[in-house]
Parts: C-alpha cells; sequence; structure tokens
C-alpha cells in the first residue's frame, strides 16, 4: 500500500468531524468460505457469536452458487455445498444489508470487524469475496464527469475495462435522470471499483424522492485480493491506508495539460476533485451502521397499519353489530405464532434487558 497513506489513529467506528462528517466506509460485502469439520454450533456461536437459536429459526432463503442455506437471521446466510463441487465446510454470505444486520451482534459483543475478521482468520478460510464502501454525501465527485473523462482517455489506470451505463425516465413533459454508473475493472477481476449514484438507487428500492447528494463508491476484493485486504485491514486497524492505497495505485483521473504539446499521461496533472477526495479519505475510519434489531418488528407493524388496520377496524364494528361468539380480537389473541415471529419478539426482549442492564458486556453470553 501506499505509505503516504499511513495514518495513524486510535480504533473506532465514529464517523470524523470537517470534511469527513461527509464521508463514512463500511464493510459492505463478506463472503467467507470455512473449511473443515466444524460443528454447526461452533460456527454459529464461536466464530460468529450469535445465538444458536436466532440462526435456526425459520428459514425460508434461497440458496446460492451451488450452496444450500441451513441457517441465517436477517440477510446473514451460513450455508453447505451442494452438487458436483461439494467440499467440507460451510459458506457464509452476508450481503450490504448483512453486514448491517451483523453489525448489531458486533455491537452488542463490543467488538468490531478487526475482531471478527483476526478471529476467522485463525482457521482454514477462503475469501471469496469483501466489499469496501465509501458514502459520500458531499459528492466530491460527480459520476457522470468521471465517466466523461473515461471517455476523453483522460484516466490513468491498471484496469483495462472501464463500463458505464445511465438510466433514465421519460414523461411527456420531461426526462428525468435515474443514476449514472461507472465500472472500472471486469466483473471477472479480482479488484474491481464502481462508482454509482447511491440516492437515486434507493429512491427507486424504497419508491421515495431521490437526494442527489449521495454517492457511493465501492472496491470489490474477490480471491486472493480479497484476503489481501483483509489482511491489510487486520495489521493496520485503518481502512483509509487499504482504501487510499488501492485508489492511488489503480487509477488517477486526469485533466489535459496547459502544455499542449504534451503527451505523456503519467505527466497530465491530476483532475482536482479526484486529487481532493483522495487526500480526504486518508481521513476517514470504519463506520457500523447496525439494522435495528426490531427492524423485522417495525416492518410487519407499519405493514399491519397500512394493509391490515382498515380491514380490522371493519370487522371490530361488524362484532358489536352481529355479536359473534368469537370476537376478532378474541381470535387474535388466540393465533399461533410460527418460529420466525416468536423469534422476533425474544431477540427484541434480550435487546432491551441489555439497554436495561446498561452492562459493558454482551446480552449474547448469559
Amino acid at each position: 500500500m501506499s505509505s503516504d497513506c499511513r495514518i495513524y489513529a486510535n480504533r473506532g467506528v465514529q464517523r470524523q468531524n470537517i470534511d469527513t462528517d461527509y464521508l463514512s466506509s463500511c464493510i459492505d460485502w463478506c463472503q467467507i468460505t470455512l473449511k473443515g469439520t466444524h460443528s454447526l454450533e461452533t460456527v454459529i456461536e464461536s466464530i460468529l457469536k450469535i445465538p444458536l437459536d436466532l440462526m435456526l429459526g425459520d428459514i425460508p432463503m434461497k440458496g446460492f452458487s451451488g450452496h444450500r442455506v441451513i441457517a441465517g437471521f436477517g440477510n446473514i446466510k451460513l450455508a453447505v455445498p451442494t452438487g458436483k463441487n461439494s467440499y467440507e465446510g460451510y459458506q457464509l454470505l452476508m450481503s450490504g444489508s448483512g453486514c448491517r444486520d451483523y453489525e448489531y451482534f458486533l455491537k452488542a459483543n463490543n467488538e468490531t470487524w478487526i475482531d471478527f475478521f483476526q478471529r476467522v482468520k485463525t482457521y482454514d478460510i477462503n475469501f471469496p469475496r469483501i466489499d469496501l464502501a465509501i458514502d459520500d454525501y458531499k459528492t466530491y465527485l460527480k459520476v457522470k464527469d468521471l465517466i466523461k473523462l473515461c471517455k476523453e482517455n483522460l484516466i490513468s489506470s491498471k484496469f483495462k475495462v472501464t463500463t458505464s451505463y445511465s438510466s433514465q425516465t421519460h414523461t411527456e413533459d420531461e426526462t428525468r435522470s435515474c443514476g449514472e454508473t461507472l465500472y472500472l475493472g471486469s466483473s471477472s477481476s479480482e479488484i474491481r471499483i464502481v462508482f454509482y449514484e447511491k440516492g437515486y438507487e434507493q429512491a427507486k428500492k424504497y419508491n421515495m424522492e431521490s437526494s442527489v447528494d449521495w454517492n457511493r463508491y465501492e472496491i470489490r476484493f474477490r480471491n486472493d485480493s480479497a484476503r489481501k485486504v483483509i489482511d491489510e485491514l487486520c495489521a493496520h486497524n485503518n481502512i483509509a491506508i487499504v482504501a487510499c492505497g488501492i485508489l492511488k495505485d489503480k487509477v488517477r483521473f486526469l485533466e489535459l495539460p496547459t502544455d499542449k504539446s504534451q503527451s505523456r499521461k503519467r505527466l497530465f496533472p491530476t483532475y482536482p476533485p479526484w486529487e481532493k477526495f483522495v487526500n480526504t479519505i486518508q481521513k476517514i475510519k470504519l463506520s457500523m451502521n447496525p439494522n435495528p434489531i426490531d427492524e423485522y418488528l417495525e416492518k410487519n407493524r407499519a405493514w399491519l397499519i397500512k394493509n391490515v388496520a382498515p380491514s380490522l377496524k371493519m370487522q371490530m364494528i361488524w362484532d358489536q353489530m352481529a355479536k359473534p361468539e368469537r370476537g376478532i380480537l378474541d381470535e387474535i389473541a388466540n393465533t399461533k405464532l410460527n418460529n420466525k415471529q416468536l423469534l422476533a419478539l425474544k431477540t427484541f426482549k434480550i435487546h432491551q434487558s441489555f439497554k436495561k442492564s446498561n452492562l459493558n458486556e454482551s446480552p449474547f453470553n448469559h
């Protein structure tokens, strides 16, 4: 990694001040192959440090890439191989949302991602994929401008392939942008960098107004590169070293020199927004923004209020008029909850107990 990117800071997960108030970083994909004859209990309770019953509840999750999911919580998936490429061991997959789910357990256990990676590295493992993400709420970089620089060959990069796309919505009155994306490297590259307008993506996903002031820059690592980046992260305890080193080593956006006769790209001046961005990210730390442990309950309540409450109210009024032997509230009181619903309530109860105790110990160790 580039030595001028090596800054020293205490371990922490909080966002920094000044310009870095607009920048945060996170682990946004974590996929680990754990080899060997480990019991399921060992993987869940000793490696992941998640209560066993929370991972063994209702598991309606689909499999992935020749693997069958046998345990999970939220978007944390633990799977075993199937088919011809079978091996002895497990595959752990945490998507972006799964990483946020796991951060709840990290915080509850007074741990960070570094603690988890250092623990898992003591086993026989591979890292098929690790993503580091930088969220930019100041939009130091305009993705459409980076795409334009690539098309004008104003980029110095170790990646041979760049790909970009944009999407729009059309009405009779206007055409509105739905976001731009730039990929450096191919989908099979061991390292791939992606710049995209996250605000537009979230607006489409949740059917809400978009925020133009939210970009995300992802560095996606696979296989040996993923293992190396985890080693770097554990060695320096600082995501700035990793992100800054990779970006400076792999890519530099350029602007045309004032001397028109200059043809050597390595002597072209750096595109000023890129230079400012790379210098600023040297100050960021790894953040954790866990999903609420009661997110499932909150979403279920919101869905009920929107979709069921009117019908429920109608039935309550009808009960008063018709006076059936068992009213709708009696039916609700006597209904049975499934495993997932029971586990959601149990998890929330543990969480509430932890908050009340205010102790520096995990609520999951009892």
